[in-house]
């Protein structure tokens, strides 16, 4: 059984939340649409939301779900995850068209199904639906309105969850079926859905929005930063090959470039190489020509790849594709049409070549996607310092426009970098170290050899064990405590009582049942131990004492005990675990319970001490220098200016977001600034970017804060600044001190601080004790040319 993520199980309790609010309501058909990006695992999330359902307290109603997909390989899709997902712990029945037959929906059934079967413009592809005219109808078996009908005979509500829901649902036969169906609620699953609710909507209950941000999806390592296009520059080198082999070329070395630096890594992953062809070949071979896959295939084999390197997936023909998505796979490349455009997963997928249909521009934005994930999420850490390995590469022949038309909307936060804009030449760079968190701190007892070493220490004073301790000396001394040492450890029978505690490692610990008591037997007392060791971890209440991660600690805990135990009684370790057992039993009169709390308390400091020195280590190792990149790449929703002193050839900033207004000012205002040699807009995320840290008093933790500007100055200076407005000036949670005293360390060749617009100027403030009132400046504000 998987586990969600921390951004996906808060995203998880916002669908539940919001869900229940609109579940209150008089409304039908209310919608709760539900935006995530692709890779942020959107199926998993919705499959998490219906389980939680079934466990929502004081909620318990009669319900069931319509899980609608646009295709019947994505239905069938869809329902294996499900199981996937949860293995042997379903608790929703799941259905297929071929269970409509049963004539109606039971409490908390899933049905998956393709909505083309339904709502198809031609009648001989709706099988499922129940022809006007009787006499047409089947003498058995149930049609779809059948199956609807008998739900709502039984008062049951019908959820209906629709997959991708930006395809097809808004003509007017999806919403006849609808009608039909008439939900209780409409959950919206897509990453670019179609229409979004008003914010009025939402507050008054008529509709419901959960969005899951891609910067928390890129963050957790789930999928790529960026995708990036083929430049000018890669164009103009081969401009005397043949285009199909030039892109062919560029991703074949693009592929090379990437293996090399997982070699870097010592990663056993090899990257592939994707290459869609179009789909209407057929043209080619009717004008006598080669087809695109007789083009790539000679291609490949004259530059010396081998049959097994090559996979293909086609109808009717597939080849080399049973290991195809494993990270360590020998196949290289692989060729399709269509086939992998929706719902095949392929981590190690890296670099795709698309090439354009010859009778059409539809450019197939799903295809993209699938190099949008990374190979090792769990591992995202490893990747902080490879840029490459964090970017998909796409290499095609359809045009700017085509891919636009397809893939550019506003509502899309999947977006592939297209422009790019390179540093002036004979300008002055800068070198400055940029600031970076690594996480060090899982929650658990961390280094397992200094906890050992501090347990047994610790155990050994509470029970007053010292190495010159002969013979049974150590054991006496715990009969001493109160340890028991001759019992019998007894279970009693199980007969109608089992729980499962213990999910993560399927332990299975038995409750108490009749008073039928027989020895527990050698197998069920190192079961008993592990639970133990779990459980006694699990309870720890006092903040000196609690573990939050138990499934990273429990094992380490086991793994000292046994080695302190041994110490103490030798090598029967089923002996000394049942001395452990018993007494652990005795709840309150525990002498061990008290000795691990002791143990664990004692070692807080020194986990402490070792988490600041590794946190030292880290932040050594992956601290990096921001300078200004040779160049820099910008998505469709960016918009080119002409700046003089920028940094760049060209500036690109972002249609619209919040801000920019005050920001565009400022542009206006240092653009002409005589003082200025250079300024450069810096992002909000990555490390081409600069960052330094701060706390942040609101969520109380260390945070990373990017500065607005950098700036140049002509005497010397570098500027780093943060421009607010209004109330966005008053509480910058931390940045504003953080941002003062960066400039302090960083001495007399720098100046910055927060910016912002009062009395038709500009002023800045970089002090430590910053504060700011629209509309009545303190002595800390100095006009922007003074901070110079």
């Amino acid at each position: 059984m998987m586990n969600l993520l921390p951004f996906q199980q808060n995203v998880v309790e916002e669908l539940l939340n919001s869900f229940v609010t609109l579940w209150k309501e008089e409304h039908r058909q209310s919608p709760l649409v539900f935006k995530a990006p692709t890779g942020s695992g959107k199926t998993f999330m919705v499959t998490s939301f219906i389980r939680g359902l079934n466990k929502l307290p004081q909620w318990d109603q009669d319900k069931a779900f319509i899980w609608i997909t646009f295709s019947d390989e994505l239905a069938m899709q869809s329902k294996n995850k499900y199981e996937e997902y949860f293995e042997n712990n379903l608790e929703n029945n799941l259905l297929t068209v071929n269970d409509i037959n049963q004539g109606k929906l039971e409490k908390n059934d899933i049905l998956f199904i393709n909505w083309q079967k339904i709502v198809s413009k031609a009648a001989e592809n709706r099988l499922l639906r129940r022809p006007e005219e009787i006499k047409l109808r089947k003498e058995q078996g149930k049609y779809f309105e059948d199956f609807i009908d008998g739900t709502h005979e039984k008062h049951r509500e019908i959820i209906l969850i629709v997959d991708e829901s930006h395809k097809n649902t808004s003509t007017k036969l999806s919403q006849e079926i609808i009608d039909y169906i008439n939900p209780k609620i409409i959950i919206k699953v897509s990453a670019t859905p179609e229409e979004e609710p008003s914010i009025s909507d939402v507050r008054s209950n008529k509709a419901g929005y959960v969005e899951v941000l891609r910067k928390a999806v890129v963050e957790e390592g789930l999928i790529k930063e960026k995708i990036v296009t083929q430049t000018k520059e890669d164009l103009q080198n081969i401009s005397d090959t043949d285009f199909d082999e030039a892109l062919l070329s560029m991703g074949m070395d693009k592929r090379l470039e990437i293996k090399e630096e997982f070699n870097a890594l010592n990663k056993k992953i090899n990257p592939l190489l994707l290459i869609q062809l179009p789909n209407d070949d057929k043209d080619l071979i009717e004008l006598g020509q080669k087809t695109k896959e007789q083009v790539v295939l000679e291609f490949l084999k004259k530059n010396g790849v081998k049959e097994e390197q090559i996979a293909l997936w086609f109808d009717g023909k597939q080849k080399n594709m049973e290991f195809v998505t494993e990270n360590d796979s020998e196949v290289n490349f692989m060729l399709f049409k269509q086939a992998a455009g929706t719902g095949w997963d392929c981590p190690r997928a890296h670099v795709l070549v698309m090439f354009r249909e010859i009778s059409s521009s539809t450019f197939y934005i799903q295809t993209v996607g699938r190099i949008l994930r990374m190979s090792e999420p769990q591992k995202s850490e490893d990747y902080i310092n490879s840029p490459k390995l964090r970017t998909g590469y796409l290499f095609t022949n359809y045009s700017r426009k085509d891919v636009a038309d397809s893939w550019f909307d506003k509502s899309s936060s999947n977006k592939p970098f297209v422009f790019v804009s390179k540093r002036k030449t004979n300008i002055k760079n800068i070198e400055l170290k940029s600031d970076y968190i690594p996480r060090v701190n899982y929650g658990d007892l961390s280094n397992s050899a200094a906890f050992q070493k501090s347990f047994i220490e610790s155990f050994d004073k509470y029970f007053s064990i010292s190495d010159s301790d002969i013979f049974d000396e150590a054991p006496k001394k715990l009969e001493e405590k109160g340890i028991d040492l001759e019992f019998k450890l007894t279970n009693q029978v199980i007969v109608d009582a089992e729980i499962t505690d213990y999910e993560q490692i399927g332990l299975e610990f038995k409750k108490e049942g009749k008073e039928l008591e027989v020895e527990v037997s050698h197998n069920d007392i190192e079961k008993t131990f592990n639970y133990l060791c779990y459980k006694l971890l699990k309870e720890q209440t006092e903040d000196q004492a609690k573990i939050s991660n138990i499934a990273r600690s429990w094992s380490p805990l086991k793994s000292a005990l046994r080695v302190w135990l041994r110490k103490v009684f030798g090598n029967d370790s089923i002996y000394f675990y049942k001395v452990f057992i018993n007494d652990v039993r005795k709840g309150g009169s525990s002498k061990f319970r008290l000795a691990i709390t002791q143990a664990i308390k004692n070692y807080k400091p020194i986990l402490e001490e070792l988490l600041n020195k590794k946190l030292e280590e880290e932040l050594n190792k992956q601290s990096h220098t921001f300078t200004i990149r040779d160049e820099y790449y910008y998505t469709e929703d960016c918009e080119k200016h002409s700046r003089d002193r920028y940094v760049l050839e060209d500036f690109y900033i972002r249609k619209e977001y919040a801000g920019k207004e005050n920001e565009t000012k400022f542009i206006e205002y240092i653009d002409k600034l005589d003082e200025i040699e250079w300024w450069f807009k810096n992002g909000d995320s990555g490390k081409e970017y600069y960052s330094l840290k701060y706390f942040n008093t609101s969520d109380e933790k260390m945070s990373l804060f990017y500065p607005d500007w950098i700036i140049r100055f002509k005497n010397g200076k570098i500027g780093i600044f943060d421009t607010k407005s209004g109330i966005t000036g008053k509480n910058t949670e931390g940045r504003a001190e953080a941002l003062a005293q960066k400039i302090a360390e960083l001495g007399k060749n720098f100046t910055g601080g927060i910016v912002v617009p009062e009395n038709g100027i500009w002023y800045a403030n970089n002090s430590v004790n910053y504060s700011f009132t629209p509309g009545n400046l303190t002595n800390d504000w100095i006009p922007f040319q003074e901070s110079i």
